[in-house]
């Protein structure tokens, strides 16, 4: 299926470069991807664009598009473009994983059919040749979440709601469970997963981790040596899953401080539910907080996924969340030794190995290796 939207080239209007983005971009493209998708009228004539860069972002380049119609009102003063990265490496890879795809379908494809919170959804087109450009709603007045500070139990609970949002129109799918282009982290092989854990944990696990406690080290050790096999044996029931649940994936308003936006659907995949709960829970607050909070979040989760109408015991559920605590460990342990490192990121990641760590721990997850130690 192509990324491009459908009926792109029908859309006629005056062509005006857009500067200050990487290639070329003008506003007939804009304008064409925005008809076929539905966001502005057939009739509606972009004049012009400037582009200003937002954000920073490993596989995209992202940019606010402040937008002048030739009838006011014709479309939204400006949109999000989020663009395949002109870094080669970095969009070789986002292409091989299937990452601009992902994103580009979840947006097309899915999000319609949940009421998760996503930006709007305005368009897609190629640029520089690549597919998988992508327009979206501005929400520049939002700010991102902190992943270094410890979320409010009333937020933690909102972003736990969104994903009982996400996952109930999807659940047990058998349609959407053969989708080839969905991620997949769990029930099936991870390529070379065993081998890029080993390297990481040596390489640079154990020095940011030194002066862990040595149940928190010993117990990393323990899931780096036998990853492959617990993510094989995560079963279902299985539903739609983000794979990247955290808050700096999320956006919130300071002048409504119940709403948040969910971002970033690159990972969006096919999975375990408790995998991106108790990725939120791990990386969102301390041991402490997690653990005064976590049976009640589970259970309000069964809750929320019954008033839409999914059928789950609660002890289904825990032993679920129990069985998917080594997320955080998984998700962070192999790529340490191949991101940029700083002082600021060795903060977060000594953060959120020590919480998931200890997430492992407290919830007796070696059960779930007893037939692998």
């Amino acid at each position: 299926m192509s990324l491009s939207s459908p009926g792109a080239l029908s859309y006629v209007g005056r062509v005006t470069g857009i500067t200050g983005v990487p290639g070329y971009l003008d506003t007939v493209t804009v304008a064409a991807a925005m008809t076929a998708s539905g966001a502005v009228s057939p009739d509606a004539e972009l004049v012009a664009a400037t582009a200003q860069p937002v954000g920073i972002g490993a596989m995209a380049d992202t940019f606010r598009l402040s937008l002048r119609w030739h009838r006011r009102g014709s479309g939204p003063r400006s949109v999000i473009a989020k663009l395949p990265t002109v870094d080669e490496a970095a969009a070789r890879t986002a292409a091989s994983l299937g990452a601009y795809e992902r994103e580009v379908r979840f947006y097309r494809e899915l999000a319609k059919r949940t009421d998760v919170s996503v930006p709007r959804f305005y368009g897609t087109f190629e640029h520089n040749g690549a597919p998988g450009a992508l327009l979206l709603e501005d929400l520049t007045h939002m700010v991102p979440g902190d992943q270094f500070r410890d979320v409010a139990t009333d937020t933690l609970r909102r972003l736990r709601e969104q994903l009982a949002r996400l996952q109930a129109p999807f659940w047990a799918d058998r349609e959407l469970a053969g989708a080839d282009w969905l991620h997949r982290r769990q029930g099936v092989p991870i390529p070379d997963i065993a081998e890029r854990m080993r390297r990481s944990w040596v390489e640079v696990g154990r020095e940011l981790t030194a002066d862990f406690p040595t149940a928190l080290r010993e117990q990393i050790e323990r899931f780096t040596r036998h990853a492959e096999t617990w993510a094989m044996s995560l079963g279902g029931p299985f539903s739609l899953s983000h794979h990247d649940y955290r808050v700096d994936n999320m956006l919130f308003d300071p002048a409504d401080p119940a709403r948040v936006v969910v971002l970033d659907w690159q990972t969006v995949g096919w999975g375990a539910p408790m995998f991106d709960v108790a990725y939120l829970l791990a990386t969102s607050v301390g041991p402490e907080r997690r653990r005064a909070v976590e049976r009640v979040e589970i259970a309000r989760h069964v809750d929320d996924l019954a008033a839409r109408g999914v059928a789950w015991s609660f002890e289904e559920a825990w032993q679920a969340y129990r069985h998917a605590s080594f997320a955080t460990l998984l998700m962070l342990v192999p790529p340490i030794c191949t991101v940029k490192r700083s002082d600021r990121t060795d903060v977060m990641y000594r953060r959120l190995l020590r919480h998931g760590a200890q997430m492992a721990l407290d919830l007796r997850a070696d059960d779930f290796l007893a037939n692998q130690l």
